[in-house]
């Protein structure tokens, strides 16, 4: 395998990272500028732009005909966001979280995954069951704007985790120069590494002999995962954990209905969900019978104690569990790479 393979790869992340910071900055300056109403700026722009890295490199893999590793990374990122990111931040500092809405997304996150696992139980995911996916993401958009309207009702100055605090607007022509440059670029940048990410990743499977999902499950999930771990780092700094932990809500539900529902659309068979081998000799569709329900074990871990307690605060032993799951999931990949 050639040195340019790895360093590619590299360069594939660095531009993902890049231009999605430069993308995020630039979608909300010109929603502020067209007067594009604040609530809509969180719940729908800045979301999905935190999205992009995710959406693309799975899209582009689909495309590609890898959809082990279109499939591997939106799983992976999921697994990633919520075992290493929350686990992490919640044994740093359990943060307190405003309980409704926190069951409100958690919700809507057991919603998504309990009809992604319906619709993929065939082992496709068609264009028309992906509607079931993309009605889930509206209602997710509808109950994002309803939320934000209510905390403006009540005069609350904390937004919801997709949020920026909005900043005075520079219109300046200069600064028209800057945030369209910084537009374009940004959403070149991750369409480009995306594409370097994809085409390397799967040369690189290939070299190490494993499949493309393990690929997309680990390396490319985490790489793609960085704008969840700056945003949870972030919000922990400026002690508002609690928007880290929405942020992560929020980008695993949109690992499952957008970006896995988007996948499926652009394939006229559908989203195919691989057969692969564990353990040396068992055949098996993994994605369903392990990914998806390590993400039901550590949605049951997150959000069970909190359903079933009055208290508006996640515990420092729910991120320790967390991250056993995750390092047992990471146990269970190496093993059988080996």
């Amino acid at each position: 395998m050639s040195i340019w393979v790895i360093v590619l790869f590299i360069v594939g992340f660095a531009l993902i990272i890049k231009g999605g910071d430069w993308f995020v900055e630039a979608a909300v300056w010109i929603a502020e500028v067209t007067h594009i109403p604040k609530i809509l700026i969180g719940a729908t722009i800045v979301s999905l732009a935190t999205t992009l890295p995710e959406l693309f490199v799975s899209l582009f893999a689909v495309i590609d005909g890898s959809a082990g590793l279109g499939i591997g990374n939106a799983i992976g990122s999921i697994i990633c966001n919520t075992g290493l990111i929350l686990s992490i931040a919640l044994i740093v500092k359990p943060p307190k979280i405003e309980r409704k809405l926190f069951l409100g997304k958690g919700l809507i996150l057991v919603i998504s995954v309990v009809t992604l696992t319906a619709v993929a139980w065939d082992r496709v995911i068609t264009p028309f069951e992906s509607l079931y996916l993309f009605v889930i993401l509206a209602a997710f958009i509808f109950y994002n704007i309803r939320g934000v309207k209510k905390a403006k009702k009540a005069d609350q100055e904390e937004i919801f985790e997709d949020q920026v605090e909005i900043r005075h607007i520079d219109t300046s022509k200069k600064s028209v120069i800057v945030n369209i440059a910084k537009f374009i670029v940004g959403a070149a940048g991750i369409i480009i590494g995306a594409n370097l990410l994809v085409d390397n990743g799967i040369i690189i499977a290939g070299y190490l002999g494993v499949s493309e999902s393990i690929i997309g499950l680990t390396v490319v999930a985490l790489g793609t995962s960085l704008p969840e771990l700056v945003t949870t780092i972030t919000s922990l700094v400026k002690k508002h954990g609690a928007m880290g932990v929405g942020n992560i809500l929020g980008a695993n539900i949109l690992n499952i209905v957008l970006v896995l529902s988007t996948c499926a659309v652009s394939s006229k068979s559908g989203l195919a969900i691989p057969i692969e081998r564990i353990f040396g000799s068992v055949n098996i569709p993994r994605t369903l019978y392990i990914d998806v329900p390590v993400v039901a074990l550590m949605l049951a871990v997150l959000v069970l104690p909190v359903l079933f307690s009055k208290a508006g605060k996640l515990k420092r032993i729910q991120g320790i569990l967390l991250l056993v799951v995750y390092l047992g999931f990471l146990g269970f990949i190496a093993i059988n790479i080996i």
